[in-house]
């Protein structure tokens, strides 16, 4: 009898599929973080460090298609050992480049659009506040310190809550973390239609900061586990990039919603809140399905492309085992000393504290300053809502896109020069020197026309935000990846919970004691100077000045060997 083709025949393993890992997520949770040690044992080699694996049973290698029935393990493309194909020598070899390339570029096809989208509606929900407020404080008479305290209690709770959310992700996922939050934060947006006094919005603004906190690094952390040290600026991109181009989707949304003021007997800013929260319900019901929370959970991968993506990111084997340790609240304590224990960590905090101090007191107070600018009382008899014309409130809200529109494109090209010329601290300081000197000459621009007063407030948003991703990105490398979770968080807590809480109040009570917003336009500029000369001089001290003296040394160098 001739023999069967297929029973010889060597099984190809495919990536799973996305409705068998819905229905078989579970068992794959749970196995997926013993792969590199069940394709060892597969192969009969050891640790790079010599020690021995423990057994595993059959069935268990049998699950994750290591060991099929009948057949010796196969050993791992790329990879050689004492198993079946191997040399025998038990070392294990790193995976090929191009395997983890692609593996990155189908993972990124999924990942990006989702954390791109996540940031839309975060910023989405967090800054629909400062279009509801030209409604808002007329109909329930805040004035300026009321709206501003009420806009810097969201900041309150987001620095209290940013360092146990961002732990939160690392030790459970942000398939399951992430997701949830994106689901608590549309609910508490939603809720927003229902403040009816000081303390309402207070409490609104508190719980939202809290829900949200963990969402930026919730997604950095995602990301960091997908992408080396030397390839997170791009990605960061997506992320920082959402929070700004969400706010020019957010102006024209906001004017199409508050026109529906009377329907269904509701004010067009409660409509606002409730039409704006929903989606954000949505997606993270949908987050907890597609939201892979490391590559070797990634269901559209296959167990090859998911190893080799692990170990390099991890840049190398041993690290890539030793960060399948799952992290426990015991460790919560360690992780932030060891991070907090970097004097670099708080330099750049305190940096991250005044660029937050001018940024949030703009955006939230951003419509208003547009609208007062249109009614003529941006300098003299300036009012929490700007006044009651209809139309300036259309106008108002529509001109904060273009602000946003242009800091999307500042920062796409801030990030590409950082990327091409590998250099990140003074492609954040210098935007922000330029930046801070502008606004501080708002009065006088704007007194000469309104356009130049407008093109103020553009050239300062679009320098501020440029330089946002390459911020993020330059704390990254300043931390292994099992701390860039909590570092970053640390970095974003500092800055939110102090320039954040006490930005927008300050704006509001200078406009209340001296009905301008003068001192205030003066208030954010000197805040982001000041922040862009201690990179500045961070960057020319420590960075730049010992690659002078590095190109000085060869250059002498090289003169002396052509005079001999």
């Amino acid at each position: 009898m001739p023999p069967d083709p297929k029973a010889g025949a060597p099984a190809v393993k495919r990536a799973p599929s996305f409705f068998s890992y819905l229905v078989k997520g579970s068992a794959a949770r749970l196995e997926a973080p013993d792969l590199l040690r069940l394709r060892s044992e597969a192969e009969g080699g050891p640790r790079e460090d010599g020690s021995a694996l423990p057994p595993l049973p059959p069935q268990t290698l049998n699950k994750c298609g290591l060991a099929p029935p009948g057949r010796a393990p196969a050993a791992c493309p790329g990879r050689s050992g004492s198993g079946a194909g191997g040399t025998g020598a038990g070392v294990t070899a790193a995976p090929p480049p191009a395997a983890a390339a692609a593996a990155r570029g189908r993972v990124s096809r999924v990942l990006l659009p989702i954390c791109f989208l996540c940031g839309v509606l975060n910023y989405l929900d967090r800054t629909n506040l400062n279009f509801a407020a030209l409604q808002l404080n007329a109909d329930l008479g805040f004035t300026p310190t009321d709206y501003g305290l009420g806009a810097g209690f969201f900041s309150l709770g987001y620095g209290v809550a940013h360092v146990p959310s961002a732990f939160m992700t690392m030790r459970y996922g942000a398939r399951w973390w992430y997701s949830s939050i994106t689901v608590a934060w549309g609910v508490v947006a939603t809720c927003g239609a229902v403040i009816r006094s000081r303390a309402g919005l207070c409490l609104q603004r508190f719980f939202l900061g809290v829900t949200e906190a963990g969402a930026i690094p919730s997604a950095l952390f995602l990301i960091a586990q997908f992408y080396p040290k030397n390839m997170l600026t791009k990605p960061y991109t997506a992320v920082t990039l959402a929070n700004v181009l969400s706010v020019v989707i957010a102006a024209p949304l906001a004017a199409g919603l508050m026109s529906l003021d009377g329907v269904g007997g509701l004010r067009g800013w409660e409509w606002l809140f409730i039409i704006e929260g929903i989606p954000s319900v949505l997606l993270g019901f949908a987050m907890m399905a597609l939201v892979p929370s490391h590559p070797l959970s990634a269901w559209m991968l296959s167990v090859e492309e998911r190893e080799a993506l692990h170990v390099t990111v991890h840049g190398g084997r041993a690290r890539a085992e030793a960060a399948l340790s799952p992290v426990v609240w015991g460790q919560l304590a360690g992780l932030i000393a060891d991070a907090c224990r970097k004097p670099l960590i708080w330099f750049f905090s305190l940096t991250g504290f005044l660029w937050v101090l001018c940024v949030f007191s703009l955006n939230s107070w951003m419509a208003i300053i547009i609208k007062n600018m249109l009614a003529g009382t941006a300098l003299t008899g300036s009012t929490s809502s700007g006044g009651s014309s209809a139309v300036n409130t259309l106008h108002a809200t529509l001109l904060s896109a273009i602000p946003y529109f242009c800091a999307g494109l500042a920062m796409v090209a801030n990030a590409w020069s950082a990327n091409r010329l590998r250099e990140r601290t003074l492609h954040v300081a210098l935007p922000c020197i330029f930046g801070g000197v502008v606004l501080a000459c708002f009065e006088p621009l704007y007194r000469a026309a309104f356009v130049a007063g407008f093109v103020v407030i553009v050239i300062a948003i679009s320098s501020a935000y440029s330089g946002q991703s390459v911020m993020f990105a330059r704390v990254a490398d300043l931390l292994d990846t099992e701390h860039a979770g909590v570092g970053l968080a640390i970095f974003n807590a500092v800055g939110a919970a102090g320039g954040g809480f006490a930005g927008p109040w300050i704006v509001g009570a200078f406009v209340q004691r001296r009905g301008s917003f003068v001192q205030a336009m003066v208030f954010m500029g000197m805040f982001l100077l000041a922040a862009g000369l201690l990179l500045a001089g961070y960057a020319l001290l420590f960075e730049q000045r010992p690659r002078w003296q590095a190109a000085r040394a060869r250059a002498a160098a090289k003169a002396g060997a052509g005079a001999a």
